[in-house]
């Protein structure tokens, strides 16, 4: 594994976020010198205002985890999302090829919503906030840089399975999606091999994902099960967000070839609703 030179930086952006966060403090405790600047300050790194940031001189990789807004909050508000999240990764990419750094950008599936998804195929965006993602991509250099694909990230969705098991406990009707997939990814994984891309980098599009896929329906039933209650489809969940709903949920799992951990694509969805019910 190559170590940092004396005065080398690591840019995380979105440190305040669930990836940026663990990521910045997984490469600390690996030696790393990380700056990852907060949204807002005097040493800020906001998105929206990218000329009024000083980067330092020695960056040596820059993970861009920073986004803002969701999926839901991107088709509320397209077009400031637009500015911010597209526009702003532009200019931040611009900034950082003139201090040479590496530049790692951290994708979604949601960029697909065909049957599809390995990592070079036609990007087919499912949602305005897939479409984001995509423009940001299109900044990138595949033989330079490295875009990450990422699906759900496992432990957000406990706050769901957690509300939905506490609903059917006390006897209530939970309404879950049959059409909508997703094949969660744990946190530990992720930020793993994103750190090992800091000493090993290798350019080109990867991706994080379990290897199948459950809608949101079969998840609330995965409860029922244990827990009792009643369960039925919601066949107007997302339908406000979503312009056209992804096929599957889960990505094909592409790993560098000198990466030495990477998700495996391991089913974690028990584990998660054991978790959410205990």
């Amino acid at each position: 594994m190559r170590t940092q030179g004396r005065g080398d930086v690591i840019l995380v952006t979105g440190a305040s976020g669930l990836i940026g966060g663990a990521l910045a403090q997984k490469l600390r405790s690996k030696g790393a010198v990380v700056w990852a600047p907060p949204r807002l300050g005097n040493d800020a790194l906001d998105l929206a205002k990218i000329s009024s940031t000083k980067l330092p001189a020695r960056i040596t990789t820059a993970f861009l985890c920073a986004w803002h807004g969701s999926v839901a909050e991107a088709a509320q508000d397209p077009r400031g999302t637009h500015q911010v999240n597209v526009e702003g990764t532009r200019q931040l990419i611009d900034e950082l090829r003139q201090t040479g750094a590496k530049i790692v950008f951290l994708s979604t599936s949601l960029v697909f919503s065909c049957a599809d998804t390995s990592a070079y195929a036609p990007l087919s965006p499912c949602c305005l906030y897939g479409k984001q993602k995509a423009s940001a991509e299109s900044f990138c250099d595949v033989r330079e840089d490295v875009i990450i694909r990422i699906t759900k990230v496992g432990e957000t969705l406990l706050p769901r399975l957690k509300h939905w098991s506490n609903s059917l406990r006390a006897g209530g009707q939970v309404a879950a999606a049959g059409h909508l997939r997703v094949a969660p990814v744990m946190l530990g994984e992720v930020v793993a091999g994103l750190a090992g891309l800091a000493y090993e980098f290798t350019p080109g599009i990867y991706q994080m994902s379990a290897r199948r896929d459950y809608s949101y329906l079969e998840l609330a039933n995965f409860l029922a099960l244990r827990v009792g209650g009643l369960v039925t489809d919601d066949p107007g969940a997302g339908t406000s967000f979503f312009q056209t709903f992804p096929k599957v949920g889960c990505l094909k799992v592409t790993a560098p070839e000198r990466c030495e951990v990477w998700p495996s694509g391991d089913d974690h969805v028990q584990s998660l609703v054991q978790t959410a019910i205990s």
